[in-house]
């Protein structure tokens, strides 16, 4: 008899009523799905520099086109191993067909967050209902690091799109004996696809945290040796293997002894990447980047472990069982890692959606105090952050009054006890202000980037060498990326002065406080073709909000009289 692990059941409800209820789940979730995508959409196209580590794959795959290399990530003309092919393949697809930009090297990742998002949606509908399932959705499209990289050309969120589908097959494989050879076979597919991501990480991961399940449910049985396991560890070759065996013919072992010993086992030891966090790093990094929504994880874990103690065995103790192994698995993985990175939590934001959703969504229908004065809280929150805004960003026209109104709304709509719209509301007004962020802040940080006005001067120049001083080398990729050249890395004022009393033509980008240090020959025989005041060290927004100091001043130099 097949088990309905994945739904509720209610004898109750009748076919027509059914229809219009996943009808209703349907809209609920495109309408999450579209404003979301609204949301990432202008990030991602109103950010016009590169941050993190999206340099390294949208230069990488922009030198792979104009080699014709489809095998051999490139990164300023040598081999990089730092990550397995499939997110540079998706960028190379969306740079075929949209153009080479900062926009279109983010579009698998808008897309992978998108699905994410879908599948949370879907997934939680059939674990706890509809109501539940559309608010997890919500709260993981609106939590703050999915938000972040959501929008970001990185190979993260393809990662978790692909662990998503994995964890929610492998569940399926447990609870439908109908389908469960098409499941599991789905399900290694997926993982083989993870591999090819991001490395060993997307296979071992899922796998502990499944294999863990198995065991504390006694469900073992349900995985068969031969048509289960040794077929899916075939898909999972047939998947991710050709790609390695190629970069093997292509650059030898040293290329896979790079990324399987290096980039991972290295890596996860500390020896050749310790950042040096605490132990606990990982769940601070959980309860951080998760937010706003992690205040309610406390509670969610208290509802699963009174749960667990009352009767394990019951349906719901074990799909939130599931889910928490799925979470903890990834966080103690990370957090015996000396190589500790906040966004390697990414993966675990799904079932954390599923499981706050699920948790909140029964607060309101009980209509517990503790929903009633969060929902108070985030009002609070949103009206004292419009009025901050007011003081901080006068200049601003729709931040302060999205904030403002929304806080106003959300305690209109908890006085009158629609708190489900409430917390609906809450997601909106996050992306709403995303959006509003994305046209009115980044323009801001634009125009104080000089660079950004200087490369398309260092693009037209011909047969010139470009040079940039060391105090701004985090911009050297970023002007590879936008000019198609190789900056020299000027790093201290006598390099600076060979390079531009060489007598081949050369443009240095330097700041004027380290020009003024040159001799006064090479001042004199330099001439400065530009002069803007610039934003100097990294690009955070809040520095707007610092008080206003003298402005540093980027010059752009030439050793050429015309």
């Amino acid at each position: 008899m097949t088990v309905k692990a994945f739904s509720k059941p209610d004898s109750s409800t009748s076919a027509p009523n059914k229809t219009m209820e996943r009808l209703k789940f349907a809209i609920v979730l495109s309408g999450i799905l579209i404003v979301a995508a609204a949301a990432y959409l202008s990030l991602a196209l109103m950010w016009n520099k590169f941050s993190r580590a999206e340099v390294f794959f949208a230069e990488c795959v922009r030198e792979m086109l104009q080699a014709d290399a489809l095998v051999t990530p490139l990164y300023h003309g040598v081999p990089f191993f730092d990550k397995p092919i499939f997110s540079y393949w998706t960028i190379a697809l969306s740079y075929k067909l949209f153009g080479i930009s900062h926009f279109s090297a983010r579009i698998p990742s808008i897309i992978a967050a998108l699905g994410s998002l879908f599948i949370t949606g879907w997934a939680g509908k059939r674990l706890f209902g509809p109501r539940a399932g559309s608010l997890s959705a919500a709260i993981l499209a609106s939590s703050f690091m999915f938000l972040s990289f959501a929008n970001l050309c990185m190979s993260d969120m393809t990662l978790v799109l692909f662990d998503c589908i994995s964890l929610s097959l492998l569940y399926a494989a447990c609870h439908y004996p109908a389908n469960r050879n098409i499941f599991f076979w789905l399900a290694s597919l997926s993982l083989g696809l993870a591999f090819l991501t991001k490395g060993p990480v997307g296979i071992v991961l899922p796998g502990i945290s499944f294999a863990a399940y198995l065991t504390l449910t006694r469900q073992w049985h349900t995985v068969k040796f031969f048509s289960h396991a040794l077929v899916g560890i075939a898909i999972i070759a047939v998947a991710a293997s050709p790609w390695f065996i190629a970069a093997y013919k292509e650059n030898g072992a040293g290329a896979l002894s790079y990324f399987f010993i290096r980039e991972n086992l290295q890596r996860f030891a500390g020896s050749t990447y310790d950042t040096h966090k605490p132990i606990w790093f990982m769940f601070l990094s959980l309860a951080s980047g998760f937010l706003p929504w992690s205040v309610f994880l406390p509670g969610a874990l208290k509802k699963s472990w009174s749960n667990w103690r009352a009767d394990f065995s019951n349906q719901d103790s074990r799909k939130q069982l599931y889910l928490w192994l799925w979470i903890g698995t990834v966080t103690l993985f990370f957090s015996f890692s000396r190589g500790k990175i906040d966004y390697y939590e990414l993966p675990v934001y799904p079932a954390a959606a599923i499981l706050v959703g699920n948790y909140l969504s029964e607060l309101i229908d009980q209509q517990k105090k503790t929903a009633s004065a969060f929902a108070w809280f985030f009002s609070g929150i949103f009206v004292l952050a419009g009025l901050g805004a007011f003081t901080a960003l006068p200049a601003l026209n729709f931040i302060p009054y999205i904030l403002l109104f929304s806080g106003l709304l959300m305690g209109l709509l908890t006085y009158r006890n629609m708190l489900r719209k409430t917390y609906k509301l809450v997601f909106i007004s996050i992306c709403l202000t995303a959006i509003a962020f994305a046209y009115q802040i980044y323009p801001l940080i634009a125009r104080q980037q000089a660079v950004l006005f200087y490369t398309p001067i260092i693009a037209q120049a011909k047969e010139m060498r470009i040079g940039v001083h060391s105090s701004l080398q985090n911009w050297i990729d970023e002007i590879t990326f936008q000019t198609d050249k190789e900056p020299l890395n000027i790093k201290n004022s006598a390099m600076a002065a060979l390079f531009l009393k060489a007598q081949a033509p050369c443009l240095l980008l330097i700041p004027q406080n380290e020009f003024l240090k040159l001799p006064q020959s090479v001042k004199e025989q330099s001439r400065i073709i530009a002069d803007r005041p610039f934003l100097s060290g990294s690009l955070n927004p809040l520095r707007l909000l610092k008080p206003r100091t003298a402005p540093v001043h980027l010059l752009l130099v030439t050793n050429t009289q015309n």
